[in-house]
């Protein structure tokens, strides 16, 4: 099946609110109010109460739609289902919805929102998805991204451990079997193992949070910015993140 491109946010919020379950909560966050425009910045929640908890989000960046499809994707086919229980599903669809429409990485503001997680007056999008870390501590936090420029796919990992889990390079492997991983021994200026990006700065360190960091600083045990090719199609694209949250589901319920 062919992923349905769409370049409106409405359409996007159409699609979640059709494909929710009878039992999830879907809220509004907040509401952008630009020129004559409304987007309002929704949170769904599925399987509240259960012991783990996942956030999965897409489109911080928005010139990176295969995030956003994948989310949709992962929600019109129910890739939820089998973790019922065991998980609560917090996701954020898209959290850019002017550059999503745009089609650029920052928001209408000029901003990129994920430099802006430590500043002091974020916008409106920033400050909406910090109110949802209220509902953690988080055990797995799942970003979606892609990279235009990568030859293949590849994530960051941050832990709480001082010792690196093994999950990331199984997430990884299995992403493999859909999509050439990025085999560059260095990634954005960071040393990679095969698309696993894993010794990186803690918060103490950088000049910016991207949303990830403040994950962890907000006591998430796993946080992964997951990396798809932009070069390959679509549909390849939005198969990769849907192996790679499954898998990262999957592995964690064994035991991560």
């Amino acid at each position: 099946m062919k992923p349905n491109l769409i370049k409106s946010h409405q359409q996007i919020l159409n699609r979640v609110q059709a494909a929710a379950p009878a039992d999830s909560i879907l809220n509004t966050l907040g509401t952008l109010e630009i020129g004559n425009s409304r987007y309002p910045l929704v949170h769904l929640t599925i399987g509240a109460g259960a012991p783990k908890k996942v956030l999965i989000s897409g489109g911080i960046h928005g010139d990176e739609p295969a995030g956003v499809e994948a989310v949709c994707a992962f929600l019109e086919k129910k890739f939820y289902e089998p973790y019922l229980g065991e998980w609560e599903f917090q996701i954020l669809p898209c959290i850019n919805p002017t550059g999503f429409e745009a089609g650029t990485r920052e928001n209408h503001a000029g901003e990129d929102l994920n430099r802006t997680f430590h500043w002091d007056r974020p916008s409106l999008e920033v400050v909406c998805v910090k109110t949802v870390f209220d509902n953690g501590p988080f055990d797995l936090d799942l970003e979606l991204h892609e990279d235009v420029d990568s030859a293949g796919y590849y994530l960051y990992q941050k832990d709480q451990s001082d010792s690196v889990s093994g999950l990331g390079r199984r997430i990884l492997d299995a992403v493999e079997t859909v999509m050439p991983l990025d085999e560059n021994e260095k990634i954005e200026e960071s040393r990679a193992d095969r698309g696993l990006l894993a010794r990186l700065k803690g918060p103490e360190e950088m000049e910016f949070w991207p949303m990830a960091i403040y994950a962890y600083v907000q006591g998430c045990r796993h946080m992964f910015t997951m990396e798809t090719a932009g070069r390959f199609p679509m549909q390849q694209r939005i198969e990769a993140h849907l192996k790679g949250m499954e898998t990262a589901l999957r592995e964690f319920s064994q035991g991560s």
